[in-house]
């Protein structure tokens, strides 16, 4: 009898972004895709990881990593897995070229393994998964959806994808294949969800050119274009507009030179010989005849874009009459950033454009339409959306059912739900496996867990404030023998009432004389905490300071 198959979300299936998945069958593992979540959490926190803990437990496992395409919401969090983790990974090219920076930044040696479009390759070895690439087109080039051949049949995984008839570059996505695999039998579609709330078919990223070669004919300033630096056609349109406009191209930002690189030498991107001019040269050529290319589309603040807003960037300056276009669509959460992005922009005298009318963005992602038209080609058995919040997956569903999937075959997961497919139809067990969120801060040390306690005392900080409680006590008998003195920041209602606050304190140590020096300074933090909740309703950080003299 088939053993069955485990389809268990780790990341992706309730929210944009921190997209992972295991497929288990036979006691082995297949993992799609490793990313992150971007945050705009404001206590120092840069990105999300899934908790990888339910696979780094089954280490021994896990036989493969395969990555569906290379941006970071799904390749960002492979090097806290691989730390652990020591198994192949496999990817196209220009998908292992933005993995390996990420790896090396990190310290991390790994296997990686090049496939390309139609390549077939098991899931380790002694694992009854295999998996094939199969071209998709999506905001990155070289993104592939994966078919994987179960003991339960064969699974699609979509990755992100849009079906373009008329790609900038690169063979298009592969339907025929797509279509072949649906008359064959397929188990179940695992599907990109992200835009499940847009009607009709997405944009194509070749109509983006026209509205970049406007800009720049019209602009009589310099023309900023703020977009992904991994989207090399979009990069490559920006190019070719600038080029004809007669405007030579700098880069800002760490990302985007690096990335512009890669997929130079790649031959994802062509650049006339003449274009190319560094910042310091840049600074002294009439505003007529130069483009910048720079990150910081999502409002980043630390992004190059967003320096040059605060007049903090060392190389460059917005000046009126400049243009700044933003070529990206704003991710869920990002909202208020780019706001603020484009208040200050405009303040010191830019003109700032994005989506319109010429279009300066495409999504990368597919619109129902698209998604409907993936549910026809295949012809699913069963059907799961991926990749979104909770309304997009639901969302998404419902064109399944529209297309005919029964509501018994629609399964609607989220992170640490587990399907299994066995011989009998599929069911969602009872039991969900470890998931969760991993906040990640990054500086020059490298990235660093940032732990829920540090979290929950950092926001309490910038909520309530700190008041540091200083006692002065005999070594002896531990009777007080100065203050309590309180040096508050950030701390509301103490003013004028110190004494108050001072009498209660020394109640509660003289309770505590005799106790030790651990439970006298508990005795302190509780009793400034007490009364901080009764008297103003608030719960500063307490830090108790007993000196014994």
């Amino acid at each position: 009898m088939p053993s069955p198959v485990r389809i268990v979300p780790l990341g992706g299936l309730g929210e944009v972004g921190m997209n992972c998945l295991a497929v288990e069958a036979a006691g082995r593992i297949a993992v799609i895709d490793c990313g992150v979540l971007f945050t705009d959490e404001p206590f120092g926190v840069d990105v999300i990881t899934p908790d990888l803990g339910w696979l780094i437990e089954r280490r021994e496992q896990v036989g493969a990593v395969f990555l569906t395409h290379g941006h970071e919401d799904h390749v960002g969090a492979l090097p806290f897995l691989l730390r652990h983790v020591a198994a192949p990974v496999y990817g196209t090219r220009f998908t292992l070229a933005m993995v390996k920076g990420r790896l090396a930044e990190a310290g991390i040696t790994a296997d990686l393994r090049e496939v390309a479009p139609g390549d077939v390759r098991p899931a380790g070895e002694d694992s009854p998964i295999s998996v094939e690439f199969i071209a998709v087109t999506h905001s990155i080039p070289d993104a592939c959806s994966l078919a994987l051949t179960t003991p339960q049949g064969v699974l699609i995984h979509s990755g992100d994808f849009k079906i373009d008839e008329r790609p900038v570059r690169g063979p298009g996505m592969d339907l025929a294949r797509l279509e072949a695999l649906g008359q064959a039998g397929v188990r179940l579609l695992l599907s990109d969800s992200t835009n499940a709330e847009r009607p009709g078919w997405a944009l194509s990223e070749s109509a983006v050119g026209p509205g970049l070669h406007d800009v720049m004919a019209e602009a009589t300033g310099r023309v900023f274009v703020a977009t992904f630096s991994s989207n090399a056609h979009r990069l490559q349109q920006v190019v070719e507009a600038a080029a004809a406009a007669g405007r030579r191209l700098a880069l800002l930002g760490r990302g985007m030179v690096e990335n512009f690189e890669i997929a130079r030498q790649l031959g994802q991107l062509l650049e006339p010989g003449w274009m190319p001019v560094t910042a310091d040269e840049a600074r002294r050529l009439p505003p007529r005849e130069l483009a910048i290319l720079t990150t910081g589309s999502q409002g980043e603040p630390r992004a190059a874009l967003g320096r040059l807003a605060r007049d903090e960037h060392p190389e460059l300056k917005v000046h009126a009459g400049d243009t700044v276009v933003l070529s990206s669509r704003q991710i869920p959460g990002n909202e208020l950033a780019v706001g603020r992005l484009v208040n200050e922009l405009c303040a010191r005298g830019a003109l700032v454009r994005w989506e319109g009318h010429p279009p300066l963005h495409a999504t990368g992602h597919a619109q129902e339409a698209e998604q409907r038209r993936l549910i026809q080609l295949t012809r699913p058995e069963r059907f799961v959306p991926i990749h979104g919040e909770y309304r997009q997956l639901a969302r998404h569903a419902a064109h399944a059912a529209a297309e005919g999937i029964p509501p018994g075959r629609r399964h609607l997961l989220t992170d640490g739900q587990v399907l299994e497919l066995d011989d009998a139809g599929a069911r969602v067990l009872p039991e969900r496996v470890r998931s969760g969120r991993v906040a990640i801060s990054r500086d020059e040390g490298g990235a660093v867990e940032v732990a829920d306690a540090v979290l929950d005392d950092r926001r309490r900080l910038a909520e309530f404030g700190l008041c540091v409680a200083v006692v002065q006590v005999s070594a002896a008998t531990g009777a007080v023998l100065a203050g309590p003195e309180f040096h508050a920041r950030g701390v509301a209602g103490l003013d004028g009432r110190e004494a108050e606050l001072r009498a209660e304190v020394l109640a509660a140590l003289g309770e505590a004389v005799g106790a030790g020096g651990e439970a006298r300074r508990e005795a302190l933090r509780q009793a400034v905490r007490r009364w901080f909740r009764r008297a103003t309703g608030r719960r500063p950080v307490v830090e108790p300071v007993i000196i014994e003299r």
